[in-house]
């Protein structure tokens, strides 16, 4: 038990009994086999007097287990193969079949969503990264965190570029990455072999830091086969200390300088990005910030690609006046009078999204500078504060006062009324009123987006959506990625009740997930929109050009004849049906209604797999209202005659 099929130590357990003790290990051993105590825990003290070296995969395994990972979704190749039997064998760690490298990506994404450290990804070399890339991007413009461990060739073989390798593979695929390094081979010199274990195990914790500092993001570890398979990383390396990393410290001056500014300023304005609701604490800080400096609140919104994204809510932000919309006077009143914007963890600030912004001296909270300044709104004399943005939000929120209060300076703004024509917003309110009723009756209800239409009418009634609810859309706009999120999350977060809105298109293209969903029996709940036909799109089109693919006939943009409940059937998931027919009278709507919320009800109350397949209707009348097809840029005028 306590030896390889080669006769040596088995490092992983002589690891484990080294960290239990020999008694406590014995009497596990002894409970287990059935055998007596003390013979086995004098088989164990002989072992454990012997040198123990672990393969490279048993210390990666480790130090993920030491690191609190729970989950690790692998779809195994040949160069992981050792990395994945490593952390199935660990303790603590759940080895997951992900069923491909990019759903393994994104599952490993999605159970890092409420938590960090959740859960890894081990990836295949170059065809599995590769195709998996566009998942790493994905992470990496959601500032998700998660480390991927990508199996490469053996370092003796890697030169001849056999099929699983590329030139230069991790440090390409880094581009995509917040972090990125490859092990090289083992020193044949014992000291200087110790030296470099000692080099890898630092690698491993360097990654799981990068992976979710401040802010998050994929970090990508290159791991030899060999590397992998051999046993050449001496136990002692993994005991030894974890040095303390620092964190970002916020200068007294800097916050003294932002605080005097603030308090200065006599019609501050605060515009939120929606990022800055990932993190805990995000609403709480937001709201004493405001009450501190007397500044309301508006959200960047998202008007066309995926357009669901989490919201503060007036309820626990008094302050709030709602999603930021460029074309409302009252809107355009508040910037104008505005005296200092203070934008808060922006990343998509710019003016085709937003408008035109105030001229007024700007102040950005952010978890990177970089990310503000490639918006170009920030000038000489602007200011800004770095770190994660709930503990800048409080240290502001907490100085003392450098004037006297003076109260909200701003007049009551009225809410945005629901856009689109009367049918639209009836169509809107009786598919958002279902998921809302459906969702209000759960625990800990998350919404993880993965459509468009579907999630602009969300987002249109999200004030119905009930108030403990977490939504999670997509900033990378990779369409087919949110099904594997939500598996993902799912599967780390078991007393949590995922809800997955998906576009047709998005489930097609994540069809691959769903298997894994199948096998593992991740309890989400999806519901896919089937409206026919790319609406977006064809919305898209039209404003460009009546004409454009047929004016809409051409069979490009319409959907192929699938049954997308048949689908999730055919792999043994439960399926329901709802159909919004012609949309007439009162009764219809309120008749689909009662079946959505019967069906979510039913399929949640499985803990299970389930998918409900909307029919819903293409007809662009009742989409009204959802997706713009233009930006809030200013548009260029003609050149005089």
């Amino acid at each position: 038990m306590l030896r390889t099929s080669s006769g040596e130590v088995d490092g992983l357990v002589a690891a484990l009994a080294r960290r239990s003790g020999p008694e406590a290990f014995a009497t596990s051993l002894s409970a287990a086999s059935g055998l007596d105590t003390e013979p086995l825990l004098e088989v164990t003290r002989a072992l454990l007097s012997e040198p123990v070296l672990l393969t490279g995969a048993e210390a990666a395994a480790l130090v993920l287990a030491d690191a609190e990972i729970e989950l690790a979704f692998a779809y195994a190749g040949t160069s992981e193969l050792a990395l994945c039997d490593a952390t199935a064998r660990t303790p603590g760690i759940e080895l997951v079949n992900g069923r491909g490298d990019k759903e393994s990506a994104f599952m490993a994404a999605g159970a890092n969503l409420l938590r960090p450290r959740r859960g890894v990804a081990i990836i295949h070399g170059a065809r599995g990264l590769t195709n998996a890339g566009g998942a790493i991007a994905d992470a990496r413009k959601n500032d998700i965190g998660l480390v991927a461990l990508v199996g490469l060739p053996s370092s003796s073989s890697v030169r001849f570029l056999p099929p699983h390798a590329d030139p230069d593979l991790i440090h390409a695929m880094g581009h995509f990455a917040a972090w990125a390094d490859e092990i090289g081979p083992i020193p044949v010199d014992p000291a200087d072999a110790t030296a470099h274990a000692s080099q890898y195990v630092a690698a491993l914790r360097d990654a799981i830091a990068a992976a979710w500092s401040v802010p998050a993001g994929p970090a990508l570890l290159g791991v030899p086969q060999d590397i992998a398979e051999r046993r050449w990383v001496p136990v002692e390396v993994i005991e030894s200390p974890v040095p303390a990393r620092a964190g970002h410290a916020i200068r007294d001056h800097e916050l003294a300088d932002v605080v005097v500014a603030l308090d200065e300023a006599t019609a501050p304005v605060v515009l939120v990005d929606d990022y800055a609701l990932k993190y805990t604490g995000a609403g709480a800080a937001l709201r004493r910030f405001s009450e501190r400096f007397d500044a309301p609140i508006l959200q960047v919104r998202y008007q066309r690609g995926p357009m669901l994204f989490e919201r503060l809510r007036y309820e626990t932000v008094p302050s709030f006046l709602g999603w930021h919309d460029p074309g409302s006077a009252e809107h355009r009143r508040l910037m104008d009078d505005c005296d200092l914007l203070v934008t808060v963890e922006d990343h998509n600030i710019y003016e085709r999204v937003v408008g035109t912004l105030p001229s007024a001296r700007k102040l950005a909270i952010t978890s990177s500078v970089a990310t503000v300044r490639k918006n170009e709104y920030l000038q000489d004399g602007d200011l800004t504060l770095e770190g994660a943005p709930p503990a800048l939000l409080g240290a502001l929120a907490s100085a003392p006062r450098t004037d006297e209060p003076r109260g909200p300076w701003w007049e009551p703004v009225a809410r945005i009324t629901r856009r689109g024509n009367p049918d639209a917003q009836r169509f809107r309110a009786s598919v958002a009123g279902a998921v809302s009723a459906a969702l209000g009756r759960l625990p800990r209800p998350v919404i993880v987006d993965d459509s468009q239409m579907l999630g602009g009418l969300l987002s249109e009634e999200y004030d119905e959506l009930p108030l403990p609810v977490r939504v999670f859309g997509d900033h990378g706009g990779f369409v087919g990625g949110g099904l594997s999120v939500a598996a993902g999350l799912a599967q780390s977060e078991p007393g949590v009740a995922v809800l997955c809105t998906l576009g047709d298109q998005g489930f097609t293209n994540a069809f691959q997930g769903l298997v894994a969903v199948a096998q593992e029996q991740a309890p989400v709940v999806f519901v896919v929109a089937n409206n026919g036909r790319s609406v977006s799109l064809l919305k898209q089109a039209r404003a460009v050009d009546e004409r454009m693919f047929d004016g809409g006939a051409h069979r490009h943009l319409l959907n192929p004849d699938l049954t997308y409940a048949q689908i999730g059937a055919a792999l043994g998931i439960p399926t329901r049906t709802v159909v919004w027919s012609s949309i007439t009278t009162q009764d219809v709507l309120d008749a689909a209604t009662r079946s959505l919320q019967v069906a979510l009800d039913d399929l949640f109350a499985k803990r299970a797999p389930g998918l409900i397949e909307l029919i819903l209707p293409s007809d662009p009348h009742l989409w009204d209202g959802v997706w713009i097809t233009a930006g809030f840029e200013a548009q260029p005028q003609p050149a005089a005659a």
